[in-house]
Parts: C-alpha cells; sequence; structure tokens
C-alpha cells in the first residue's frame, strides 16, 4: 500500500478498469473488483488526485442487456466514495465490453476534462446516458402464488423475513420454506397461525452460502417437499464501517449473504420451473451511504443480476427497498434522527409489503425502487457532498435554490427594518447563534466558540443541512445547500447573509476575507472533507 500511495502522489487522474470478463455466475470477481477498489481509495487519500472507474456492462439500460454484476459492484462502491471523499471522487463511467479501449478512453478525457457535474454516466452506441429514478404507477396485474407450490425465503427472521412470510401466505403459497442461520423458536407463533390459514411453514437451519446444506435443501423440492415456485432473498449481515476503514472480513460479512448466496441459489434453482426470483435490495445503493459502501455494493450487485438472469431468459426481480418502520423502530434515537434528517422517511411495514404483489407481478419492470422521502431535504443533505442527480426528476416543478422564498416578510425581518441600522449587524449575529445552537443540539449558546470553524466544533453534514433550512425559514430567503460548507463560521456566515438581506442594503458588511478564493477546487473539497471527516 505505501508502494502504491507514493506511486499515486503527483497523479491528477488515476483510472481503475478491471478486467471485462464475468462468467460461470460466480460471487469471487465482485469480491475482487470491490476490494481493490476499496484499496486503491486507501491509497489516495493523501494524493489529491481523482479516482475515475471505468465499467462494462455494469449497467443495463433495459431488460434483455447484457449485464456484469461483477462491475456493477464499483457503481456501489462509487456513490458511497462521492460521499465519504468528494475530495478524491471524479465518476464512474460504464461502457459495453465491446468497446475498444481507445474509444472508452475518448469517453473518459472528455468527461474528465470537459464534462457537466453527472458523476454517472452510461455510453451506449455512442449516445450519453445518465441515471435519473422516476415517479411510476404499479402495474395493474398483481402476482399470485400456486397453492401447490412452494415458496423459498432466505433470511426469514430477519427484520423484514417475517413480513414477507405473511404476505406470501396472503398471496396463495401453499408452503413455505424459512431458512435463517440461526432460526430458534422466532418462527414458532408464525407456523401455528399460518397453518390455520392452510399454508404450511417450515423453518430450515442453514447458511444459504453452504453449497452442501442448500444442495440438501433443493434435493427436497418435488420430493417430499412441493415444487418449487419462487425463490426470495432477504437475508442481510455485517455491519457500518468506512471505505478508509473497511477490512476484508467486513466485505465477507456484508458479501456473503448476498452476492454469494445469489450465485448458489441461481445454480441450484436452474432444474426447478420456477416462476419467481426476488432479490430484496436497498436504496442505499441507489444513493450511495456513507459507512455502509459494502451493502451499496452488494444492492447493484445484485441489481446488475437481476438482469442478467432475464437477459438468460430467467425471471428475476431486484427491489431496491426504503426505511421500513421495523427497521427505524428498532434502531438508536441517534441512528433513526440521522436517518430522519437525511430526508429518508419511515414506510409502515404494512403499507410496503403490499406494494410486492405488484412489484413481481407478470407486467413489473426487472428493477424498481420502493421508498418513501422528502426528496427536497434529501438532496439537501446530499448534496453537501455529492451532486446527486439521479433523482432530479422527483424534485417539485421549480424547486431550486435560487427561489425567492415565499416568506419573506418573517418576524425576524420586520425586527430588522424597525431597528436602527448600526443594531442590525448585532441583530443578525445573534440569530445566526441561536440557529447553530439548536442544529447542534447544544444546552446553550455560551458553549459555541464564535470564532472557531463550525466543523472543527463537531458540527456533521446533516447539522449543516438543518441550519441551513432553519435559517432560510427564518430569514424568509432561499440558501443554497452548500451556504454553511461555503461559510463555516459564525462571522463568515453572518458576513453573508448580510449580503443577501435587503435591510442592510448598501451599508451591508463584506464577507471577510478566508482564503477560499485562492484554494483551487482540488485544495477546498480537501478542507471540507476534513471537517466533517
Amino acid at each position: 500500500m505505501p508502494q502504491l500511495a507514493a506511486a499515486l502522489h503527483d497523479a491528477g487522474q488515476v483510472l481503475y478498469a478491471p478486467e471485462v470478463s464475468w462468467a460461470g455466475w460466480d460471487a469471487e470477481p465482485g469480491y475482487r473488483l470491490f476490494n481493490t477498489a476499496r484499496r486503491l481509495v486507501g491509497a489516495m487519500a493523501d494524493s489529491g488526485a481523482r479516482l475515475w472507474l471505468l465499467t462494462r456492462n455494469a449497467q443495463p439500460l433495459d431488460t434483455g442487456d447484457r449485464a456484469n454484476p461483477a462491475h456493477a459492484v464499483l457503481w456501489g462502491l462509487g456513490r458511497t466514495l462521492a460521499l465519504e471523499h468528494p475530495e478524491i471522487w471524479g465518476g464512474v463511467i460504464d461502457v459495453d465490453e465491446s468497446v475498444p479501449a481507445s474509444l472508452a478512453a475518448g469517453y473518459l478525457l472528455a468527461e474528465a476534462h470537459d464534462g457537466d457535474d453527472e458523476d454517472q454516466i452510461v455510453y451506449r452506441a455512442g449516445t450519453r446516458h445518465v441515471p435519473r429514478l422516476q415517479p411510476r404507477v404499479p402495474p395493474s396485474t398483481p402476482a399470485e402464488h400456486d397453492q401447490h407450490g412452494c415458496q423459498l425465503v432466505i433470511g426469514a427472521t430477519g427484520h423484514l423475513g417475517p413480513q414477507l412470510i405473511e404476505h406470501l401466505a396472503d398471496m396463495g403459497a401453499g408452503t413455505i420454506v424459512a431458512v435463517a442461520r440461526h432460526p430458534g423458536s422466532r418462527l414458532d407463533e408464525m407456523t401455528q397461525r399460518l397453518a390455520e390459514k392452510d399454508t404450511t411453514l417450515l423453518t430450515v437451519a442453514a447458511d444459504a452460502a453452504d453449497a452442501a446444506a442448500m444442495t440438501a435443501l433443493f434435493d427436497r423440492f418435488g420430493a417430499d417437499l412441493p415444487p418449487l415456485g419462487g425463490v426470495y432473498l432477504v437475508a442481510y449481515g455485517g455491519g457500518p464501517v468506512t471505505l478508509g476503514e473497511m477490512a476484508d472480513d467486513d466485505v465477507a460479512a456484508m458479501f456473503a449473504p448476498k452476492l454469494d448466496a445469489v450465485c448458489l441459489l441461481h445454480k441450484l434453482s436452474l432444474p426447478h420451473p420456477i416462476r419467481h426470483f426476488v432479490m430484496f435490495t436497498s436504496i442505499s445503493g441507489v444513493l450511495g451511504s456513507r459507512w455502509l459502501g459494502h451493502y451499496a455494493a452488494t444492492t447493484t450487485y445484485l441489481d446488475s443480476f437481476a438482469y442478467a438472469r432475464r437477459a438468460a431468459g430467467l425471471p428475476a426481480t431486484a427491489i431496491n427497498w426504503g426505511w421500513w418502520q421495523s427497521l427505524a423502530d428498532s434502531q438508536s434515537d441517534q441512528h433513526r434522527h440521522v436517518t430522519q434528517e437525511s430526508g429518508l422517511q419511515p414506510m409502515p411495514d404494512e403499507v410496503a409489503i403490499q406494494v410486492l404483489r405488484t412489484a413481481i407481478g407478470p407486467h413489473a419492470p426487472t428493477r424498481s425502487t420502493i421508498a418513501a422521502a422528502d426528496w427536497a431535504r434529501l438532496a439537501d443533505a446530499y448534496r453537501t457532498r455529492t451532486p446527486l442527480h439521479i433523482i432530479d426528476d422527483l424534485q417539485p416543478a421549480g424547486d431550486t435554490d435560487d427561489t425567492e422564498s415565499d416568506t419573506a416578510g418573517t418576524v425576524f425581518r420586520q425586527a430588522l427594518r424597525d431597528s436602527e441600522p448600526d443594531q442590525r449587524r448585532a441583530l443578525l449575529t445573534e440569530q445566526v447563534v441561536a440557529q447553530v445552537v439548536a442544529a447542534m443540539g447544544l444546552a446553550s449558546a455560551q458553549l459555541l466558540d464564535r470564532s472557531a470553524g463550525f466543523f472543527q466544533s463537531g458540527m456533521d453534514s446533516l447539522m449543516s443541512v438543518t441550519l441551513q433550512r432553519a435559517l432560510a425559514d427564518v430569514l424568509g430567503v432561499a440558501l443554497p445547500a452548500s451556504v454553511v460548507f461555503d461559510y463555516p463560521s459564525v462571522e463568515a456566515l453572518t458576513d453573508h447573509l448580510a449580503t443577501v438581506l435587503p435591510e442592510f442594503g448598501d451599508g451591508a458588511a463584506q464577507p471577510t476575507a478566508n482564503g477560499y478564493d485562492e484554494l483551487t477546487e482540488d485544495e477546498l473539497l480537501q478542507q471540507l472533507s476534513e471537517r466533517v471527516a
């Protein structure tokens, strides 16, 4: 690693372009590409260079397109890297495996030197595409299950497993096999209850990545168990850790119940006439998620895996779920608050699971995202770190940073107008202090060092969004999401706001020189990253 870091010391741009092939429906290439990129990120931490990722067929555009799940892990990693280390993030570009290196190099050079602020790009047949989530009405034809078939649920005792089992029974499943590593007696009550509805629930203790255990189970379908009709992968493992601190064991714990399991389930299910092969994934892979780069990578892998199966003429559906209420209820108050501040909203389990029936129906797309969010708030939270254009089409019309607020006549603004001109600066300063104290959760304004930078004092990116929104409300003006990053102290922020408010007129204070104008973009991003590290 030190040798690699030394080699990258003078680089301005770094490209990771892994080998093209993905064959055999094997999980190992996904591990290898992710770990290589993760170590490269570690070596680049102090280099000042920007990392670009070149993938091939990681992002299919339509059902039936070629798909490379191994390359897709880099999209989950990249989306997280943009949040954890924006100072070294360049972008990710996906091309078809048939594109010659010379043409791919041309795309890369164009994006690195002349591109806009899109950092996720797909080129197909010379046409440039960028990802966008778009609202859709669910297909009208729901899925139903054959009473005589068997539905296999992997990860049956997690947060979503029991909800899924109940819903499969409601959809008509006659037999459900629930697999978990350590199920214990957690499903015993449900087993008795479903039996009264003519649904048999069989619990199996097994690791879904254990080939011997799963082969023995699959041998039972069509023998002492009904024929297999559907496979549902909802397993989860591992825990939060940043890309920089991540170890091989962290990756293995997260990848095994996803990558290893899905590859094994794919191979074992081939002889069986299944109608559904459903993978529960996460919106973390769509948006990126700090501390969960490996989790985001499993989502992008499974999303691409669904397209690969469809291209092979096999059933497959990937669902990027948002924040379930049961998960929110299990989190600490602090964790739940952080997630809420990010803009995601908890979905009642009993409501969210009802969407499954149409999400896997006969006319359903290969991949869907099902989430509840305040999209404007989410955009503000993420855009302190990364552009996040993927949700642009979900923003309300006219929701832009430079639109004047409808609440310009606020109480505070009236107080400014009623005060003497030489008193207005002090009033504005105290208002800024009050909002900073509230956003940071400080017990008293006395605990705030007005001469120190916000981020040196413990402010994080979500607090900065809270502060930006609070100031916009109390001042009655629209403020950009980055305003707290651009003016990261009480004095600097007050100076800037004085130039925005008409009550200060020609006598508005001029911003104090902070040296930022003399920094290069890379140096500025590096400083911002250090503040929120």
